[in-house]
């Protein structure tokens, strides 16, 4: 047998390489399927389909020639950025994203219990959702089809943020992933620039594309928000022991068999979620105050020892709703509340709820029921008109007259909003833009509206529209009625931790979980108390400036009338760029406190503080064993598109927080090759060169009679 020539050696060499670098390629496909990774800030919804979106190439946050997140808060602030994970030609799956800390935020001390959720909590990841909208919102939100209409709203819209906690998810092909980032800064934090790094690994290793170790510098300034906010809130939410077919339905397979102890808790875990987002979340189903709403009033139920960390921590709850939709109070009985809140909260703006939405012919009654509850004060769902006499009107957002409110106002009444309607005020639907619940705070504090009120949450049973229990993680439109009106999201700012009646969707998380809409509202509260912090420094000529420029007119302000185009900015790029003007106020000089924060640290010379940011960045975010606990507060969390970011037919929809990883089905086009493709046509070249240098060796008679 003769011995082979060194390049016929070499050539079998060659081909036992090409072959494992292919088998490679193919086995590493996962880790080399990510087309682009990049970040923007919360005041813009990227849909699923929205691929080579132009704030990619940079933002008022991210720049893309030397990848880095910058963004900025005040200390008691939570501030927010999104990151964008786009597929690239095929599905990536085991994709796990982490931010370990920021200087010296960072997450400890929780205690897995889901009472006490947000304990430690001070950097969130949550997974994008997305809903497929297909049929605009229509009437109650806008007149359909007219200028009022927020434009190009449909298709996979992200919206309810479900916790990431260790899970990975799977990017689909040629699909955005839309992750949520929230940063609690603590009041003691002092002043200055803070680093970290935002790590996206595939497989448990770090991605090749550079943004996938994204530098994030966080600019904590010389100011400190207040743990009240100035721009008061009431969110509805149908958690009430009399209606446990509603959302507490979702949280478990025997609602209406579980002690009254259990119930109470879920019930608190959404207290928490809104004190966390500044928001005052209430019921309003008690005939008599009992210990339960002592804690909440007097603020112990928010305090660390009770779950709960964040704004707020200790502040009592400052409104209450007597017999909330309506109802009477006898003069026993309003005494007896009245006592109850002299002694446990004497500044507590507390109502009897007479009756919900009346028409003229109802206001007699109403007006016997407020004679009867005094010295109680009386709440209706109206605006102000003759022949009608209560103490608080709460006027539609389309009917809330400027004018109308400034007389009422000054004969002692109180005048406050409800709900949303363009062009007038930002809606709170899904299919609006993303800062549509962040204007109405800005249109709050420019009118001076005390309250705005907010019809409801957890709207998960459509029984207006008759058509039962709706699988929010699916259905956009969860909101219908006899008159014929479909809405996407409406009354539906909290999505469901558990769900017993659409087990397929049940993310396993006995906790409230917040949407995009939601955030956005809490970016409004805090963006109110930048104006007001500015105001205190003597700035009013640039807070005029500031609200202008977003918010030239408002209600019905200059003659606004039914479907006009909105007269305020739509453009996140713009909030963000007029919320830093009056940032810069607070980069250097004197401390400023919004009132009843904790004192703050001096920042000194606001020199660097480089975060140890978690060595390689391996540990997910992941509070222990994800079971910490979900209580409810006041406050906010923060675009409106939803989606499933399935395919066309939505029928292998988004699977968030079911298990360990997260699919979302679909495909377009892409922007890197992938490294199976680059593999694979390296070892091909490979091959092709050596076949040109030793042709005529490889295919002699000797050669090819060797075995």
């Amino acid at each position: 047998m003769k011995r082979r020539t060194k390049d016929q050696a070499y050539f079998f060499y060659l081909l036992w390489f090409a072959v494992a670098v292919m088998v490679f390629a193919q086995t590493s496909v996962a880790r080399a399927e990510l087309a682009s990774v990049w970040a923007l800030d919360d005041g813009t919804k990227i849909k699923a389909t929205d691929l080579d979106n132009p704030l990619e190439s940079g933002n008022g946050v991210f720049d893309a020639n030397a990848p880095k997140v910058s963004i900025f808060a005040a200390r008691n602030e939570i501030v927010s950025f999104q990151v964008i994970l786009e597929g690239g030609a095929g599905a990536t799956q085991n994709v796990g994203v982490s931010l370990e800390s920021i200087g010296p935020i960072g997450n400890s001390g929780m205690t897995g219990q889901w009472d006490s959720w947000y304990v430690g909590r001070r950097i969130e990841l949550f997974e994008e959702h997305y809903l497929n909208i297909t049929t605009r919102s229509h009437d109650l939100a806008w007149v359909p089809g007219s200028d009022a209409e927020p434009a190009e709203m449909t298709g996979w819209i992200p919206d309810a943020l479900i916790p990431l906690e260790a899970r990975t998810l799977t990017v689909p092909a040629q699909r955005n992933q839309g992750v949520w980032i929230d940063i609690f800064v603590p009041s003691e934090t002092p002043a200055g620039i803070y680093n970290g790094t935002l790590t996206v690994k595939i497989d448990g290793q770090a991605c090749s594309l550079p943004t996938c170790q994204l530098p994030v510098e966080l600019q904590v300034l010389n100011a400190t928000l207040p743990d009240t906010p100035t721009a008061k809130t009431m969110l509805f939410f149908s958690g009430g022991d009399g209606d446990r077919d509603l959302m507490y339905s979702r949280y478990s397979d025997d609602p209406w068999g579980d002690d009254f102890a259990l119930a109470e808790s879920m019930r608190m875990r959404h207290w928490k979620l809104g004190r966390r987002h500044r928001i005052t979340m209430f019921i309003g189903e008690k005939d008599a105050p009992d210990t339960y709403l002592q804690g909440r009033i007097e603020g112990t139920s928010f305090s660390s020892s009770a779950g709960y960390y964040g704004p707020g921590m200790g502040v009592g709850q400052g409104m209450y709703s007597i017999h909330t939709y309506g109802g009477t109070l006898t003069p026993q009985e309003a005494n007896t509340w009245k006592n109850w809140f002299d002694i446990h909260g004497p500044g507590v703006e507390y109502f009897l709820y007479t009756m919900d939405e009346p028409d003229s012919g109802d206001f007699d009654t109403i007006n016997a029921i407020a004679s009867e509850a005094k010295p109680v004060p009386s709440f209706v769902t109206h605006e102000p008109a003759d022949g009608l006499d209560v103490d608080i009107y709460c006027a539609g957002a389309g009917h809330y007259f400027i004018a109308q409110a400034q007389q009422a106002t000054a004969q002692g009444k109180r005048v406050w909003t409800y709900n949303g309607r363009r062009p007038f005020t930002g809606s709170f639907v899904t299919d609006d833009v993303a800062v549509a619940t962040r204007v109405n705070s800005w249109i709050q504090h420019k009118y001076g509206i005390p309250r705005w009120f907010y019809w409801e949450s957890t709207y998960y049973n459509d029984a207006q529209g008759g058509r039962g229990q709706i699988n929010v993680f699916e259905d956009p439109i969860n909101f219908s009625n006899s008159w014929g009106d479909e809405m996407n999201g409406d009354g539906l700012l909290i999505y469901p931790g558990r769900d017993f009646l659409f087990p397929a969707e049940d993310r396993g998380l006995d906790v409230p979980l917040p949407s995009i809409r939601l955030k956005n509202w809490r970016r409004g509260i805090q963006d109110v108390e930048y104006l007001v912090l500015a105001s205190q420094l003597g700035q009013e000529d640039l807070v005029d400036d500031v609200i202008n420029t977003l918010v030239p007119r408002a209600l019905d302000e200059g003659g606004l009338s039914e479907g006009e185009a909105v007269p305020w900015e739509e453009n996140g790029e713009v909030w963000l760029a007029q919320r830093r003007r009056l940032a810069d106020l607070f980069v250097d000089g004197t401390d400023t406190d919004g009132g009843d924060g904790e004192p703050a640290h001096d920042g000194g010379d606001g020199g660097e503080v480089d975060a140890a940011d978690g060595g390689d960045g391996s540990d997910m975010i992941d509070g222990g064993d994800s079971k910490e606990s979900g209580d409810e507060i006041d406050g906010s969390e923060g675009a409106d598109d939803q989606g499933t970011a399935d395919g066309a037919t939505g029928d292998d929809r988004q699977q968030a927080s079911k298990g360990d990883s997260v699919k979302i089905e679909g495909s377009c086009g892409c922007k890197h090759r992938s490294g199976s493709d680059l593999a694979g046509l390296l070892a091909l070249l490979a091959l092709l060169a050596f076949f040109r240098l030793h042709a005529r060796s490889l295919i002699s008679p000797d050669f090819l009679c060797q075995r």
